[in-house]
């Protein structure tokens, strides 16, 4: 039976500084981004309306991926503001994994730009001085939307006193400290690693094979084995698997060898084919696609290595039983 003495909040708070309207603040900021990726929904059925049937995939796909990724966004900004322990953990997992693949973006749009530069000039009659300063506008949006952001929700919520602030309105609410925050962000990665499976149908189901690029009922089978993966490493992982580690890294490299092989070997004519995109889009991608392998190369490596990178850092989260919430390193 609960009584009045159960209700009271227990924790550490007296040690450390109150957070509370930090949280108010971010938690409102975890929901703007929310309502941003859920205005993608309208404007994805206006193109659908406006764009014909040849849309219709790309558009049912953002309003699967967006909507869902949306409303997460927007649970976890409430969850803060009320001081939900799960919010703060999964909002530290969540931003760890946006700047991160924030990094990795910009890297492969700097690789890209000296192809968007010209592209953009050849497409829009721009003069180069003009191109220049669009590009220029654009990475630093980029720079802002997915490192500046993400960088701020990680060096807010991974503060002590955030996490002392959640446990004092919030010591019932432990289930997601059952799993280490490193190892967390995993499970967080493999989960939305599953849901982009809702974008593909918009490229065609296209699947990098070792050297080839499939799509069609073959793609289609490819990502459902890839959605399968990630629901399997993700329950390993918060279970702390060895096998689960082991799994990860070898799905890894092999994924590093298939990207490679595949786009630095394949022409841009081909992977946008099968990617079944308006001509005008593929007109598009084709001036800016790097003519050079090295620099589909250089460019996959950097994303998948930056995994491969913290699932070596993260091994020995890996071995032994659970440790206490407040022996986790952050």
């Amino acid at each position: 039976m609960t009584t009045m003495d159960d209700m009271q909040p227990t924790g550490d708070l007296p040690n450390h500084r109150d957070r509370s309207v930090g949280l108010v603040v971010f938690g409102a900021i975890e929901i703007l981004v929310g309502l941003a990726l859920e205005a993608f929904i309208p404007l994805s059925l206006l193109a659908m309306m406006f764009g014909g049937a040849s849309d219709l995939s790309v558009a049912l796909s953002s309003v699967a991926f967006f909507g869902i990724l949306g409303l997460l966004f927007i649970a976890l900004g409430v969850g803060a503001i009320r001081g939900r322990l799960w919010a703060r953990e999964l909002s530290l997992s969540l931003g760890w994994l946006w700047l991160i693949t924030g990094v990795c973006t910009l890297v492969l749009t700097w690789l890209l730009a000296p192809g968007m530069w010209s592209g953009l000039a050849a497409s829009t009659g721009l003069s180069g001085s003009a191109v220049v300063a669009v590009v220029v506008v654009v990475q630093l949006l980029l720079t802002i939307l997915y490192v500046v952001l993400p960088a701020a929700l990680v060096l807010f919520f991974r503060s002590p006193d955030v996490a002392a602030t959640c446990r004092y309105r919030d010591p019932r609410s432990d289930w997601a400290g059952r799993c280490p925050q490193p190892l967390l962000a995993l499970v967080v990665a493999y989960a939305l690693g599953g849901l982009s499976v809702f974008a593909m149908p918009a490229y065609g189901f296209i699947f990098p094979c070792f050297g080839r690029i499939v799509s069609g009922p073959v793609g289609v089978m490819a990502w459902g084995l890839v959605t399968a993966l990630a629901g399997i490493l993700a329950w390993g992982t918060w279970h702390r698997a060895r096998w689960a580690w082991w799994l990860a890294v070898a799905a890894t490299v092999a994924a590093t060898i298939s990207t490679v092989a595949t786009f630095a070997t394949t022409d841009a004519s081909t992977v946008l084919m099968a990617m079944a995109l308006p001509i005008e889009q593929r007109r598009l991608l084709e001036s800016i696609w790097p003519t050079s392998p090295w620099v589909h190369a250089v460019g996959w490596i950097v994303v998948w290595g930056s995994l491969l990178g913290y699932l070596i850092a993260v091994r020995r989260w890996f071995d032994g039983p659970h440790e206490p919430d407040g022996d986790r390193r952050r």
